[in-house]
């Protein structure tokens, strides 16, 4: 199975950066821990899975998201849920480029997650966003 989801829509995927949208560009799929987990558990889950992006669950609800950042920062023992960001940022399939890449220098990530019709189907990378506008 793909780690991607395709949303692509022929009629968006246009040369202008401002025409393509966040939909068109490969959906990564993200990995859901739970908050009670350490960051060690978040590290080994993390590398199994190929990715720098994980979403924190509490009671079968999302609650944040653990990026690279605290990947690479905090302590073996560390509890997930005190080095989780509040899932505060995310992106729309139909959020233009420009706007998306001014959503990833304001939230200072490298990876953000995709939401449609209150779900989170997968991230997408600063990269992408950065390579779709070039």
């Amino acid at each position: 199975m793909s780690p991607f989801v395709n949303l692509h829509s022929p009629r968006s995927a246009r040369p202008d950066g401002d025409l393509v949208r966040v939909g068109d560009l490969p959906i990564r799929r993200v990995p859901v821990i739970p908050a009670h987990l350490s960051m060690a558990a978040a590290r080994k889950v993390a590398r199994l899975k190929q990715t720098s992006l994980l979403l924190v669950e509490r009671e079968e609800q999302i609650v944040g998201t653990i990026d690279d950042r605290a990947l690479a920062a905090d302590h073996d023992q560390t509890a997930v849920a005190a080095a989780m960001r509040p899932l505060a940022t995310s992106l729309r399939p139909a959020t233009p480029m420009a706007e998306a890449r001014e959503l990833f220098i304001r939230a200072r990530a490298s990876i953000l997650p995709v939401v449609a019709g209150g779900f989170i189907i997968g991230a997408v990378t600063r990269g992408d966003v950065e390579h779709a506008r070039a």
